[in-house]
């Protein structure tokens, strides 16, 4: 199948959730009407300046190895777990997510301008977004296969600790022609912009239950990682 654009609307994200981010826990303290005023700017500048757009392709799997799944297209991704969760499948699909430039542009305005604070805020609500436009964009890919009666596992992506290294992220990126949504690569494999992100599904007719399943099930860490202890999300993480 041939790649796939995915251009939506900006979701909306609550304040509580830019707040937890942050660390604030509304039930245990209630921070300043200043504090909140701010929070609410930032968060509408954020939602203002980011533009999403996503890309996706299904690859054939050929097989797997202890370490490695081999897919179509001379392509190949290395991590200890993927094997265990890809290798039952007939496709993985690769994609990747994107908020544009607009918005890290104005953290580094602030930041070189010393407002730290607002700098900190409009990160974090970047990071918000971009996560809830990747829940998002994920669940359209479920319902997609859905329709076609076939099942998916949970995503996966390149740099926690069950997925170590960059070196695929480029594979994907360099695959999914990343340049058509405005995502490039530095040296050391770190997307730009920086509001970005990169992750694989499973497909196929005859895979196990994941169902409520996550990374950690198949991992060697079993949940004891900096992952886990991050508050990464059960189907996808943070990093951003």
């Amino acid at each position: 199948m041939d790649k796939v654009i995915w251009q939506p609307v900006v979701p909306e994200v609550p304040l509580e959730d830019l707040l937890a981010r942050q660390g604030v826990d509304l039930s245990k303290r209630n921070p300043s009407q200043r504090i909140l005023d701010l929070n609410k700017r930032l968060l509408e500048e954020g939602i203002e300046l980011a533009a999403i757009k996503g890309i996706w392709q299904e690859v054939k799997v050929l097989g797997s190895n202890e370490e490695q799944v081999f897919l179509d297209k001379g392509l190949s991704l290395k991590g200890k777990i993927l094997p265990n969760v890809l290798g039952k499948a007939d496709g993985v699909v690769l994609f990747a997510l994107t908020l544009g430039d607009k918005l890290y542009a104005l953290v580094k305005e602030y930041t070189d301008q010393g407002n730290t604070m607002e700098a900190f805020i409009l990160d974090t609500a970047g990071s918000a977004i971009l996560s809830k436009a990747l829940k998002e964009f994920t669940a359209e890919l479920i319902k997609t296969y859905e329709e076609k009666q076939l099942k998916t596992t949970f995503t996966l992506g390149p740099g926690p600790e069950y997925w170590e290294g960059l070196d695929d992220v480029r594979t994907i990126i360099e695959f999914l022609q990343g340049e058509q949504i405005g995502i490039t690569l530095t040296d050391m494999n770190y997307m730009l912009p920086k509001k970005s992100e990169t992750m694989v599904m499973g497909v196929g007719a005859n895979l196990p239950d994941f169902q409520g399943k996550t990374h950690c099930d198949f991992c060697r860490y079993k949940g004891d990682c900096k992952t886990r202890k991050l508050k990464y999300n059960n189907n996808y993480f943070y990093r951003h």
